[in-house]
């Protein structure tokens, strides 16, 4: 463990290396909010401005600031191309690791809709693109969120105190919250990092300062007595802090100045450790909370032998600098040489003539006046004009923007967005790995932090069940950023994609899956609209969930059997299932033959509702059959049937075929231990009916033939 003396000589060490970067980042912040000259606001330079006569030493500075369009245009291009993170399961494959993806997914929508998440994401492209680095801190800190109740109360010998019922005792000093996670933004001039590291992401530690109000670490550090006394000491210091409102430094009172020290997993640290220190006392110190490292941070440009980042405003300075000299020029010209001047003779008179209305007339004595144009500067502008077009080059931005007439076909639009936004993959790629980071680090903590109530808020009460599916190891699920996620291009993509799908193999495909095709379309995406449609999918998807975890599923009677027997056996058949426990294999067979047990006895129920007399009503038909006469067997003669008793035999012929269909949708092991189920049940001995008899004693056709005799 490292003590204060060597936490503070590490400090100093580390700032030392990037006090040049942390100047240049000060600046670009000033450079694209237009303060391109200092004292911006001095009231000699307002003189300047109003006066129309400058002298050799005076200098008018004007700023025509393109930096900040630039900026602007690199913000929304890369937000363009990696607007957003989507989580993914590792083995498409895997029922296991398609819910855990899901239920993830629905945390990370949940987060970015509680945290705003959309729009910090793109105050975190901005300094990407201005700072040339950016960098969050995630935790979770139990003292923010709702107010959930009070802490226990606790009397001066620190004894838990009880109410007169017996019940804990609350401090109203002590409240007790929800807890949430705060994403801490830092910026890279606050930021520091090992000294021998090459890159970030082998930096040893990373670091971070900041300043915080003296009274709050008091009250979270009540308990400490040396932190407070360094607290104390540091008080009475006064620091310089940079200002970018202002644009300046001030001092800072009333404040401490908090460094930050987070170290990676490693050798030393197995589970990472952290140090939050004040130059005079340590105020925090222990391993990473689940060995998970807080910091994620991404450079906008790389330059070997240094782990830190460059904005691309460095390579713009030289010309905005050249295009403010040459404003200035073309302005200071007109306000010394701007207006026309008269030029006379000495002894030429010049008296103002008759006047008319809209007329001014002048009248000479002596030779004629000779009028000299004033200059506009317009020599200038050619040259900053050059300047601004071969700045837009540089930047790479000098056709965005240009819109073309016409009306177009959809894909050809949606390849013309794609197409322009290749030339900002680079640092679009880079973003989309800070996004990944981000929320991969944001999943870990909360499988630990996030209580179950919240869980259920965010995927809803129905995956309730699914919830260990979300704590599972990390293993479980993987992170994929979709660059073209969020954005109306790619959600149009998607959803003419899946229409046209639709169109031509929608009549072939069953409810199920229209219902999941539908589920996971852009615009319709409305699980209460296709609820009906996708239920059976779900409750078949969570009790597979379930055998595998080793639980045994409650069985509901109003399931489609036949459904969810056709998903038992495709799991039953995948080539994992063998690695399963044989106690989950058998759960598997038991809970399949459940579901038979319950289709042959609702085959049974039903034939024995229709089972009865064959009517006899209606007209007699001829039908092209022939049975010997009973007079003399060796003719024949064609049948004559009631039409009611040939309408229920066709009948009873279209509820067999269509028994016969779902039968035959079913894999052949399945259909032959249904078929000795119905067997086995029909040659046990018949129930008795109300006259004593068996219900089915005797046949329909012979009791029909019986009647018509």
């Amino acid at each position: 463990m490292l003590k204060l003396e060597e936490l503070n000589q590490l400090y100093r060490e580390s700032d030392d290396l990037d006090q040049r970067l942390f100047a240049e980042q000060r600046s670009n912040i000033l450079l694209v909010s237009g303060d391109h000259y200092q004292n911006r606001g001095s009231k000699f330079l307002n003189k300047l401005r109003d006066n129309r006569e400058l002298s050799d030493q005076q200098k008018l500075r004007l700023t025509k600031n393109h930096t900040q369009r630039i900026s602007k245009i690199y913000v929304s291009n890369i937000l363009s191309h990696a607007p957003s993170v989507t989580v993914v399961p590792r083995n498409d494959k895997d029922l296991a690791d398609q819910k855990s993806a899901e239920l993830n997914k629905a945390v990370v929508e949940d987060m970015k809709d509680q945290y705003k998440l959309r729009e910090r994401t793109r105050e975190w492209c901005k300094q990407f693109i201005d700072i040339g680095e950016v960098a969050v801190k995630i935790f979770w800190d139990p003292g923010k969120g709702k107010l959930v109740g009070y802490h226990q109360a606790t009397g001066d010998d620190g004894e838990l105190l009880t109410d007169e019922a017996g019940q804990p005792a609350p401090d109203p000093k002590n409240p007790a919250f929800s807890g949430e996670f705060v994403f801490e933004t830092i910026y890279g001039f606050n930021l520091f990092r090992a000294p021998e590291a090459q890159t970030m992401r082998d930096s040893r530690f990373i670091g971070l300062r900041k300043m915080v109000n003296k009274k709050d670490l008091e009250h979270q550090f009540a308990d400490n007595a040396e932190a407070l006394k360094g607290l104390t000491e540091s008080a009475d210091e006064t620091y310089t802090i940079f200002d970018a409102s202002q644009g300046s430094y001030k001092k800072a009172d009333k404040q401490v100045m908090l460094r930050e020290f987070y170290f990676r997993p490693c050798h030393e640290y197995p589970n990472g450790y952290f140090y939050i220190t004040t130059p005079h006392a340590i105020l925090a110190e222990g391993e990473l909370p689940f060995g998970v490292f807080p910091i994620v941070f991404q450079s906008f440009e790389e330059l070997p032998t240094t782990p830190r980042g460059r904005s691309m405003l460095k390579q713009l300075r030289p010309y905005q600098a050249e295009i403010n000299r040459a404003a200035s020029k073309i302005a200071e010209h007109q306000i010394t040489l701007g207006d026309d001047k008269l030029l006379v003779q000495n002894g030429t008179k010049v008296t103002n003539a008759g006047q008319l209305p809209g007329v001014r007339a002048l009248s000479y004595t002596g030779m004629q006046p000779t009028i000299l144009a004033g200059r506009d500067g317009s020599q200038y502008l050619a040259y900053m004009q050059s300047q601004i077009e071969e700045m837009y080059e540089i930047a790479m931005v000098a056709e965005d923007g240009v819109e073309n007439e016409g009306q177009l076909e959809p894909y050809t639009l949606l390849f013309r967005s794609l197409k322009n936004k290749k030339k900002f993959s680079t640092y679009g790629e880079k973003f989309e790995n800070f996004l990944k980071g981000i929320f991969e680090t944001a999943l870990e903590l909360a499988r630990h932090y996030l209580p179950d109530t919240a869980l259920v808020k965010a995927t809803g009460k129905r995956e309730y069940i699914n919830i260990p599916e979300f704590r599972g190891e990390k293993e479980g699920y993987n992170f994929k950023v979709e660059p073209m996620s969020d954005d109306i291009d790619s959600q149009m993509g998607k959803q003419l994609t899946m229409s046209h799908i639709l169109q031509y193999v929608g009549p072939n495909l069953g409810k199920d899956d229209i219902g999941k095709l539908i589920r996971n379309m852009p615009f319709s995406n409305l699980d209460q609209s296709w609820n009906d449609l996708t239920i059976d999918y779900d409750n078949a998807t969570n009790d597979i969930l379930a055998l595998d975890r080793g639980e045994m599923p409650i069985l509901n009677k109003s399931d489609t059997h036949e459904y969810i027997i056709k998903r038992l056996d495709n799991r039953m058949r995948q080539a994992d299932f063998k690695l399963l426990s044989p106690q989950i294999q058998q759960n598997y067979d038991q809970y399949k033959q459940e579901h038979e047990m319950i289709m042959v006895e609702q085959k049974q129920e039903i034939e024995r509702a229709q089972a009865g007399q064959v009517p006899t009503g209606g007209y007699l038909v001829t039908c092209d059959m022939y049975v010997p006469k009973k007079e003399n067997p060796a003719e024949t003669q064609r049948v004559r049937m009631p039409f009611q008793a040939l309408e229920w035999l066709q009948k009873k012929r279209e509820d067999q075929g269509m028994g016969l269909e779902k039968l035959e949708q079913m894999q052949m092991g399945t259909q032959a231990e249904m078929a000795q189920m119905y067997n086995n049940a029909q040659q046990q001995p018949p129930s008795p009916g109300p006259n004593g008899m068996g219900a089915m004693a005797q046949p329909p056709a012979q009791a029909s033939a019986q009647g018509n005799m």
